[in-house]
């Protein structure tokens, strides 16, 4: 079963640049390592156990199912990722709902320290990319990939909401489901032109909303970047504020 939000993904083309900007909005960010495949990363932990993954390409890497959501798409809030206790079940129930997905299979990074963390994951592809998250289970402990520094000068605690630009709410049915059956619950955001169904599992929710109404701001995204995630609100024991996505790599955020 699903049991919660595990990692954002925000894509940046100059890493260094991100994690400067991040550090400037009162985000603490930890250097992250190295994959094997030309990504590099660095994260910002949170106390809820989720945390942001800044990625960036030390190195050029077309086959990377990221590369072209950074180069051709301009980068930002490009995917999402889901914690498993039960990956194998999840992967098919996946399969089982029409979910193009890859096999699942065992990555990794090496750390600046020179430890190697791994972990089973798949990757989502075709038409739910970007809708359905991909999932992970551990095989080195959970606490080794995951940042020690979990305290932040802006109060951010957590996740609190992944907002997901949809054209149909297919998703919804297959994410309830591997969240062990929940209920939805409508939610209509006039200032967006859009409504939808709100999931929530171990803290975190997921927002899948459809446009209506005209051209609003969820329709543009969704013409203009699909299928990458919209928007994404965080809980902080701080001020509540809007940040720019000129400050964030391009991607809405709001502490809420």
């Amino acid at each position: 079963m699903i049991t919660g939000i595990d990692h954002l993904v925000i894509a940046a083309h100059s890493l260094e640049r991100a994690i400067e900007r991040y550090r400037s909005l009162g985000f603490s960010v930890i250097e992250g390592g190295r994959h094997a495949h030309g990504s590099y990363n660095a994260l910002i932990g949170f106390a809820d156990g989720s945390y942001i993954e800044l990625l960036g390409f030390y190195e050029e890497s077309p086959a990377h199912p990221w590369w072209d959501l950074l180069k051709v798409r301009g980068g930002g809030l490009i995917d999402f990722c889901m914690a498993s206790d039960d990956i194998h079940a999840d992967h098919q129930a996946f399969l089982e709902a029409g979910v193009a997905t890859s096999d699942l299979h065992e990555g990794g990074r090496e750390r600046p320290d020179g430890y190697v963390v791994r972990w089973i994951n798949n990757k989502v592809e075709g038409k739910f990319q970007g809708r359905i998250p991909f999932i992970i289970e551990d095989v080195t402990p959970r606490a080794e990939r995951l940042p020690a520094e979990r305290q932040h000068a802006n109060g951010v605690t957590g996740i609190e909401c992944l907002t997901l630009a949809v054209y149909n709410l297919r998703p919804v049915p297959i994410m309830a489901g591997l969240m062990g059956g929940v209920s939805g619950e409508y939610v209509r955001y006039d200032n967006l032109r859009a409504s939808g169904t709100r999931l929530t599992v171990g803290g975190h929710s997921l927002e899948y909303l459809l446009p209506h109404d005209g051209p609003g701001q969820l329709a543009v995204h969704l013409a203009k970047h699909a299928p990458v995630p919209f928007a994404v609100s965080f809980k902080t024991t701080g001020a509540a504020q809007t940040l720019e996505p000129a400050e964030t790599e391009g991607v809405r955020i709001k502490l809420v």
